[in-house]
């Protein structure tokens, strides 16, 4: 009969419970407190989580952009760009320096990664080629008109960097390939008035809070005027903008530090998710949505499996492993560090085999140079027969002087299921062992 080969590899696996963590699947709504700090709020509740940082790293927090996994946040009062990782939201670096008087209060990217600041009371933008670079001018000061360029600067989805005016009541835009520029939104256009937040939507349309007029106006692609799209009342203050979801908008304002539901479709005003100066909030400036962060391992498959490995010579059908090794000291995935893995004497191996497929298993973990898991051995199967252990079989185990018919994977049948050697041999007749097995139990 054919073996199931599938179905034999699976009787080496453990079979782990069924199950996972109970991973935040919310968005998370981050909030710049100009006079506070970062708040992180759930974007299911509302509640405040956590603050991003303190004060005394994001004084003055005004955008918050996310770019190539990454978090950035202007910290105007220091003339920082403060970068955090976007899955744990743990500070990574400063990457971008200016003067702390220039005012820096926006930031995008361009399709290269250069980094585009606006500077609020200098009148210009400048440009960082990378983290650590010193700044150059993208957009001359008062170019086009423009005054106070404002946090919701953007890179639009032409690729063009757009750059709200606050005292020019304006957005200008301008080619970061050319350094062509031009008036995007003219002075005062459709009502508007200290221009805050930008936010691009699925047709080229722009979201404008226009916080002088406590509105949220929206302008075609070509940049003419269409409608008020939101009124949110006297001395709502309308600074950041982003959306929620396909239906919902999310708004916060400088007078009244909450963030507002609004339909993402018919404008209309909805509750409040995050209720007035939760978490301490003051001076609400931006606002952005994360994406939930991604799930954690399911640690119910980390369990008791142990792992050890060596290599010896074959003679006369016993294998012998003087010094199996453990590995140990980092990390799964991408913070491995092969300096940090300790190499250590677990203990001796040997395989005794009386048959093509079948043996005797021992070990000997004793000592002070071992891992003291102790002594013992269990008899051997062979799991799959493969060419080697077929011409073993029609040879005779009595005549075979290359060991590669050793080669295979093993294990201890049905009773000792979840556990098994991987044997292979190299061209010059070493073979080498990999022994998965498990952590000892450990009386308490």
């Amino acid at each position: 009969m054919k073996p199931n080969h599938t179905a034999a590899l699976f009787l080496l696996a453990l079979c782990a419970p069924w199950g996972s963590l109970d991973a935040q699947d919310c968005p998370r709504v981050l909030v710049s407190g100009f006079e506070s700090t970062v708040h992180i709020y759930s974007g299911c509740t509302g509640e405040h989580m956590r603050n991003l940082d303190p004060t005394t790293r994001l004084a003055g927090a005004q955008a918050i952009r996310v770019h190539q996994g990454h978090v950035y946040v202007i910290a105007e009062a220091l003339g920082r760009v403060e970068r955090y990782r976007a899955d744990t939201l743990e500070h990574v670096d400063t990457p971008y320096t200016t003067e702390a008087d220039s005012g820096i209060t926006g930031i995008s990217f361009d399709a290269a990664g250069a980094a585009y600041v606006g500077r609020y009371t200098r009148n210009d933008v400048i440009r960082f080629a990378g983290p650590g670079a010193s700044p150059t001018t993208a957009l001359a000061a008062g170019a086009g008109g423009l005054r106070g360029p404002d946090n919701g600067l953007v890179t639009g989805p032409d690729g063009w960097i757009y750059v709200p005016g606050f005292d020019s009541n304006s957005v200008l835009r301008f080619d970061p390939v050319s350094g062509q520029s031009s008036v995007f939104i003219s002075g005062g256009s459709g009502g508007l008035r200290r221009t805050r937040g930008l936010l691009f939507e699925p047709d080229g349309g722009l979201l404008v809070t226009s916080e002088g007029s406590n509105q949220i106006l929206r302008y075609r692609a070509d940049g003419s005027f269409d409608r008020v799209f939101t009124n949110l009342g006297a001395g709502y203050r309308p600074t950041g903008i982003d959306r929620l979801d396909s239906q919902t908008l999310l708004v916060t304002g400088f007078g009244r530090n909450r963030v507002t539901r609004v339909n993402a479709v018919s404008g209309a005003v909805g509750t409040d998710l995050v209720a007035a100066g939760t978490g301490g909030l003051v001076g609400a400036t931006f606002l952005t949505v994360l994406p939930p962060p991604p799930a954690g391992p399911d640690l119910s498959h980390v369990g008791s499996q142990y792992w050890v490995v060596g290599a010896g010579s074959a003679v006369a059908g016993r294998l012998v492993i003087e010094d199996m090794q453990s590995a140990t000291g980092t990390a799964f995935g991408s913070v491995f560090d092969a300096a940090a893995v300790q190499r250590r004497r677990w203990g001796r191996l040997q395989i005794e085999f009386s048959e093509c497929s079948r043996g005797q298993l021992s070990w000997d973990s004793t000592g002070e140079n071992s891992a003291r898991f102790g002594r013992g051995g269990y008899t051997l199967q062979r799991l799959l027969p493969n060419a080697g252990s077929v011409r073993c079989d029609a040879q005779g185990l009595a005549s075979q002087v290359d060991p590669a018919w050793m080669a295979g994977v093993w294990y201890g049948g049905g009773a000792r299921s979840g556990e098994g050697l991987f044997i292979d041999v190299s061209s010059d007749r070493v073979v080498s062992v990999a022994f998965f097995t498990h952590r000892p139990a450990v009386s308490e």
